[in-house]
């Protein structure tokens, strides 16, 4: 089935044309019938003229359902099947990181053998699964000091991804405010941008979120930042 996928993917343009030249023989003959059913005098050849219109209209019919088809599989089955092949080595990555226990900043005892954690927020009860080109926030570097307007660069790569969207909030209290969202792979990429003009000045929390393509939520990558009001 893959490869029926990738067959008809990659003649997306002579399908098209091929189709179209055949809707193109097939309204005319439709015309032609029209035009001979209206001509017609005798019952015979109203019949006649009406078995070619019905011929034709089945004909023009199925060249739209398969045309859709195409589209379909050209637009959208291809695009999620390289997807799945491009995501399939990130997933396993994924769930190692997920395990990850040490506090950002210790080095391994091993460093040849032992991955060093991804610098991300290590609190108790909130949930970070930062990895490197897969879902992680970049800039502003965590433990980083900000002011005014921000602009997060990082990356949004999941397996099965939907959209993403970050927020903030205070370290300590709990209260996630959302500052936008996306609907595009991000790969060390802006993902928008986060002011924090009107932000009382201290530690803030700041999560990025990949949701699948049903709008739930898989994995979330959260950063501390120190914002300081703009003099």
């Amino acid at each position: 089935m893959t490869a029926v996928i990738r067959f008809l993917a990659q003649l997306e343009i002579p399908i098209y044309i091929l189709l179209g030249v055949v809707a193109v023989i097939y309204l005319r003959r439709l015309m032609i019938s029209l035009e001979e059913r209206r001509m017609s005098v005798f019952g015979l050849e109203k019949d006649a003229a009406q078995t070619k219109i019905t011929k034709a209209t089945t004909i023009l019919i199925l060249i739209g359902l398969l045309t859709m088809a195409e589209f379909v599989i050209a637009t959208f089955l291809s695009e999620k099947l390289s997807q799945e092949v491009a995501f399939g080595a990130p997933t396993v990555a994924v769930t190692r990181t997920a395990t990850l226990t040490a506090t950002p900043g210790e080095a391994p005892e091993d460093a040849t053998e032992t991955p060093t954690p991804y610098p991300q927020a290590n609190l108790e009860g909130i949930d970070s699964n930062c990895v490197q080109g897969i879902l992680e926030i970049s800039e502003p570097k965590h433990m980083a000091t900000v002011s005014g307007v921000v602009e997060i660069i990082g990356s949004v790569n999941t397996p099965a991804f939907g959209s993403y969207e970050y927020e903030f909030s205070l370290v300590g209290r709990p209260n996630w405010q959302t500052v936008a969202a996306g609907s595009e792979v991000r790969v060390n990429k802006s993902l928008g941008f986060w002011y924090t003009n009107t932000l009382e000045p201290g530690n803030y929390m700041l999560r990025l979120n990949a949701l699948d393509n049903q709008g739930k939520p898989q994995y979330a990558c959260v950063i501390i930042v120190k914002v300081e009001s703009v003099e």
